[in-house]
């Protein structure tokens, strides 16, 4: 199934294999989260396809382009309903740092959050880093609690992941 959402300055499509070359730029200007997630500041194409893979084998699974202007700028991995546990996911969001604290992030969870509203979701589910203070401030101020802490497999490393949700009724 191709996922196409329109935002007001963003569009989120389905990401097609050809495409991953271009997005692992988007992954490697981001020294800093790869560090968290890796151990090294940058990841590989074979990573990049792997993980590629594993969003498409899930059913509902989207692995997203996010596009400005005709620009690539960030990727995003939404989970619709994972057969698991039958929650809505936003496994990643990733922006290229030319792209950040511009709303492009915040855009980009709402046009997912109301896609998995229109499905039936009650709820959005997003995994953070532990030691990634920026990231878990960003998804706070779009509303997501925390509700636990895990120990889980992040790129290379197993380390401290906390869950946030936020509700989507609270999005009326």
């Amino acid at each position: 199934m191709s996922l196409a959402l329109t935002g007001e300055r963003i569009v989120l499509r389905e990401t097609v294999r050809d495409e991953l070359p271009a997005l692992l730029s988007v992954y490697n200007s981001n020294p800093n989260y790869n560090l968290l997630r890796n151990g090294t500041e940058e990841v590989t194409l074979a990573e990049v396809a792997a993980e590629y893979d594993s969003t498409l084998s899930i059913p509902t699974g989207h692995w997203l382009t996010l596009s400005a202007d005709g620009q690539m700028i960030g990727v995003m991995h939404l989970v619709v309903s994972n057969p698991a546990d039958q929650k809505s996911w936003i496994s990643l969001l990733l922006l290229h740092p030319d792209f950040q604290r511009k709303g492009y992030g915040r855009e980009a969870v709402h046009l997912a959050e109301t896609y998995c509203a229109s499905a039936g979701a009650l709820h959005v589910h997003h995994g953070v880093i532990a030691q990634n203070e920026q990231a878990l401030l960003f998804w706070g101020k779009l509303g997501y609690e925390q509700y636990r802490q895990v120990h889980a497999p992040v790129g290379r490393l197993v380390q401290p992941v906390l869950l946030v949700a936020k509700w989507l009724t609270a999005m009326q």
